[in-house]
């Protein structure tokens, strides 16, 4: 006899499924809690487009396609992180609003600054909750893509095709330096390179002997020894020094 529990359950799970249990089975059945608008709803405040935040929803879960429950928490964080940073980015722009309209009389020249001298507390407390929630999707991104590394779209490199061996053992025997032109042994060895002819030198003509005293100085210096000097060192005192050379 079936039990009442036993019973219960069959009728509940008539089909006896324990539900979906590849990743992608899971991945889809994610997406089940976003179709019934569920999700958008208990987020949501007056004022705010629960169409908008269901978009948001589905973009991140098309996006990331969580198929483990840690990976869709992360999901979720991403979620209520992005949409939390949009209410407060309105709810900033509202601040000023509401400041510069409860004021009686604006200052002419400088509203902001006026507005911003009663509501900087309040924008001071808004910019840490901002803070708080680029945080909280910082951490969430950075957890989700190491528990779902990215998918990178890289073309596998081709392998090389394999080269036949008829080729592989004609390339092996090719010898390393082959003539161009085959050149029998027979044939006429070529004549030898005629001898490079020595160019001629012309001998120098002899050049004029130096004139010992300077021409018009009327000097009357006179060597007892001509060898010992080249030239006067009275007319000519840097070049009266015997030539080595000579």
């Amino acid at each position: 006899m079936m039990s009442k529990r036993k019973a219960g359950a069959d009728r509940a799970n008539p089909n006896g499924s324990t539900g979906p249990r590849s990743a992608a089975g899971k991945a889809r059945s994610s997406m089940n809690a976003l179709k019934s608008g569920i999700y958008s709803k208990s987020l949501t405040i007056p004022g705010e487009d629960p169409a908008k935040l269901t978009t948001l929803t589905e973009e991140y879960f098309e996006r990331y396609r969580p198929a483990l429950p840690e990976q869709r928490d992360l999901v979720d964080i991403l979620v209520r992180s992005t949409w939390t940073l949009r209410r407060l980015a309105a709810a900033e722009a509202q601040v000023w609003i509401y400041e510069m309209d409860i004021r009686c009389e604006l200052h002419p020249t400088a509203p902001l600054g006026q507005a911003f001298h009663y509501c900087d507390r309040t924008l001071t407390r808004l910019q840490r909750m901002v803070n708080s929630a680029q945080r909280n999707h910082r951490d969430a991104l950075h957890e989700l893509e190491r528990l779902q590394p990215r998918e990178l779209d890289l073309q596998p490199v081709p392998a090389p095709a394999p080269v036949p061996q008829e080729s592989r053992q004609q390339i092996e025997n090719k010898p390393v330096n082959q003539s161009k032109e085959f050149v029998s042994s027979a044939s006429t060895p070529p004549p030898p390179a005629a001898p490079k002819a020595t160019p001629k030198t012309t001998p120098k003509a002899p050049q004029a002997p130096l004139p010992f005293h300077q021409p018009g100085s009327h000097c009357p210096f006179s060597p007892t020894d001509p060898a010992a000097y080249r030239r006067c060192p009275y007319c000519f005192p840097d070049d009266s020094e015997p030539d080595v050379r000579d």
